[in-house]
């Protein structure tokens, strides 16, 4: 499953790609989303992000730090990672105050600022923060001993919905904490980390119907567990139900590439994706779609693609370009100096 001499891996990209497509057709307004198509296939692009994280995050800490634990916290790792996720988020930041601004709102700065700012998914840079600080413990645990690992992540995971319900955590605040998402992050882990580790066919199955149960109980019998109690679409048992599914991507995909424009479209759209997250987070809480937006989905949704993904694929482009500048003056600095 790893990329050889590779220096971009498609399939990852078009992952992501497919998965914030996903995540802008979640997004609008529809009136129930219990139905198969939503609960079974459309919900899932969180997790699969948070699988593809827990994989890259293996991927650069072992090309970079050689899973050295020191190195792998070493300003060195961390520097180039808080500049692709702060760097866009600020500039949104930005962008939101702005729009509050001309609406003649008022501006919280630690809400925009610390909280993750407005709009659908703003959860995901605090989450991605906090992943910074303990992956490399994910990841050590991983290298050491998979099936350990991954059992200490899955405990960790369930003791956190534990505490949640022992010390009432508010919905607010659960949405920000990165533990509703450890055994996905530490399975994207185990996926680059041990790809020689073949998954049976029987534990395949065995997860995929225990996850499948759980999504049917919630959302075809309208049972209420008083555990997972919040996020039910994203909660830990799905993560049983999308684990063989994703094995099954990187089995038969993982080395196919698409030829042509569609290729080469779905690759920038995935490495655009965060982008992306940012530009619709932004779209929608502000209701840039005008009125098309309370139009009927097959209409809004369409409109909502066809304008927030080229609006992030600009984005991606002027950070990269902006970022690239930032490096030649400190280049040039470095040489005058």
């Amino acid at each position: 499953m790893q990329e050889g001499k590779k220096q971009r891996i498609e399939f990852l990209d078009y992952l992501k790609a497919v998965c914030v497509i996903m995540v802008i057709i979640t997004h609008y307004g529809w009136e129930d989303k219990t139905s198969p198509f939503f609960t079974m296939l459309i919900n899932m692009a969180v997790p699969v992000f948070m699988i593809v994280s827990g994989y890259n995050f293996a991927m650069s800490n072992r090309k970079k730090a050689d899973g050295n634990l020191e190195k792998m916290y070493g300003w060195n790792m961390m520097k180039p990672k808080l500049i692709r996720f702060l760097l866009p988020f600020f500039a949104i930041c930005l962008l939101e105050i702005l729009l509050l601004a001309a609406q003649d709102k008022n501006i919280p700065l630690f809400r925009i600022f610390v909280l993750g700012a407005y709009g659908p998914g703003s959860y995901y840079v605090p989450i991605m923060l906090q992943l910074l600080v303990i992956f490399p413990l994910i990841y050590v645990m991983i290298a050491y001993n998979a099936k350990l690992g991954l059992a200490v992540a899955a405990l960790a995971n369930l003791a956190f919905e534990v505490c949640v319900i022992v010390f009432d955590m508010d919905k607010y605040y659960y949405r920000l904490s990165i533990g509703r998402y450890l055994l996905l992050i530490a399975f994207g882990c185990y996926l680059y980390l041990h790809p020689e580790q073949r998954v049976k066919p029987y534990q395949m199955w065995m997860m995929f119907l225990a996850g499948l149960a759980y999504l049917i109980a919630v959302f075809g019998f309208d049972k209420d567990f008083e555990l997972f109690g919040y996020w039910k679409t994203t909660a830990m048992p799905v993560a049983f139900y999308i684990f063989p599914i994703v094995i099954l991507l990187f089995r038969k995909f993982y080395h196919c590439t698409i030829p042509g424009f569609a290729g080469r479209l779905l690759t920038q759209i995935g490495k655009a994706s965060y982008h992306i997250f940012l530009i619709q987070m932004v779209y929608y809480h502000f209701e840039l779609g005008g009125a098309i937006m309370q139009t009927a989905w097959y209409i809004a949704v369409p409109f909502n693609i066809l304008v927030t993904v080229p609006l992030g694929l600009g984005f991606y482009e002027l950070d990269n370009r902006f970022v690239k500048k930032l490096r030649e003056v400190k280049h040039y600095i470095r040489a005058v100096v």
